[in-house]
């Protein structure tokens, strides 16, 4: 009787297991990249930029995002950290775009800067952080993003 019940019981949690795997959607990873950088306002004690970044979904279903948090960094240099509550949809094998108004204080940075621009030379960015989707049960994306930006092709 109790090698019976205990042989429900297993069968049991393995249909329960198996159900789970189903309702858990499984995705591919969908890609961030950073599509621009735009300088809104600028005074001695805040700076405003935008940042349009691009989500492509390599994903046979739509991917709702309903938020994020980030850090933005330049050359190992916190230049941000923020929430966004953007909410929109990718569709399935599609990209979108979405924009980020970030706010910065750049005046403790401000020497490290003005030697990267005379310089002229390029500069390393990141941006990290995590985009919350709107699927049930499915884990938040890591961010993480980065790249080179050059001076010269920067309009200020």
């Amino acid at each position: 009787m109790k090698a019976r019940m205990l042989g429900v019981i297993t069968l049991f949690c393995c249909v329960l297991l198996h159900g789970c795997a189903v309702f858990s959607p499984s995705y591919t990873k969908p890609d961030v990249s950073l599509a621009n950088v735009e300088m809104l306002k600028s005074n001695l004690w805040e700076q405003s930029f935008r940042l349009k970044l691009r989500v492509d979904n390599p994903n046979d279903r739509v991917l709702p995002i309903r938020g994020m948090h980030y850090q933005v960094y330049l050359n190992d240099m916190k230049l941000a950290t923020g929430v966004s509550d953007n909410r929109f949809d990718v569709p399935a094998y599609g990209s979108s775009y979405f924009e980020l108004d970030v706010r910065s204080n750049l005046w403790r940075h401000l020497a490290d800067l003005i030697k990267l621009v005379d310089k002229q030379q390029p500069v390393d960015y990141r941006i990290d952080g995590n985009i919350r989707t709107g699927m049930w049960l499915a884990p938040s994306i890591n961010l993480h993003e980065e790249g080179t930006l050059d001076p010269s092709q920067l309009s200020f």
